[in-house]
């Protein structure tokens, strides 16, 4: 009886081990690769989104307000990095779920999360993370029009604000899911090497420890 106890606690050490893994792993995801893709770059050369807006509003001979762009920018990108915060814990619950409802059947199960499961997450994760991404760019655009001067064209707010659109809703978004998508197929090949390893010091320890060895303990 004092064996299958000692068993039992060592499975739930096994499944809060790979919940850590889970965890720690999510969270690098995305508090630091995703992130880092989102927030603002170090150098304004590197800020792709406000580059553009200067170039397009260059070839409009228009003057924008930089006291203005730096902040709707920087607001804009803050509100990219904020909305990706709740996939990560998304991520965690969903993965999770499957390591707390392990229960092996045989002496050598182990925690097991298929390539397609992370698969079918990924899909479902890059289809928010493109709504969320267009609804921060519809935050840009809609701000885009207290960035001209007094006496700028109609026209050329115009004309500046489709092509914006065009480049975010475009090139940009895909660009920038593209990257995410990168990001988590190197982090589910990380997270999945690492569940196996965990799996294989589970049952090390299992077959090897005396503590689960039935006659050293009747003697």
């Amino acid at each position: 009886m004092e064996v299958e106890k000692l068993k039992q606690q060592h499975l739930e050490s096994y499944k809060m081990a790979v919940l850590e893994l889970i965890q720690n792993n999510t969270k690098t995801l995305i508090q630091e690769d995703i992130t880092s893709l989102l927030r603002e770059p170090p150098l304004d050369s590197m800020d792709l989104v406000k580059n553009k807006l200067l170039h397009y509003s260059k070839q409009a001979s228009v003057v924008l307000d930089i006291d203005q762009l730096n902040p709707l920018v920087s607001n804009y990108r803050k509100k990219l990095v904020q909305s990706f915060q709740n996939i990560g814990e998304e991520r965690i619950s969903k993965l999770g779920k499957r390591v707390q409802e392990f229960h092996p059947l045989k002496e050598n199960e182990v925690i097991k999360i298929p390539k397609k499961e992370f698969t079918l997450f990924n899909k479902q994760l890059k289809k928010e993370a493109k709504e969320k991404i267009h609804f921060c760019n519809q935050f840009l655009l809609d701000q885009i029009f207290t960035l001209f001067k007094e006496g700028t064209s109609e026209n050329s707010k115009k004309k500046i604000a489709e092509q914006m659109n065009k480049y975010l809703s475009g090139t940009y978004t895909k660009d920038l899911l593209d990257s995410i998508e990168m990001k988590l197929i190197i982090k589910d090949t990380t997270l999945m090497n690492s569940i196996l390893e965990q799996g294989e010091r589970y049952l090390f320890t299992k077959s090897n420890s005396h503590l689960f060895d039935e006659e050293a303990q009747d003697e």
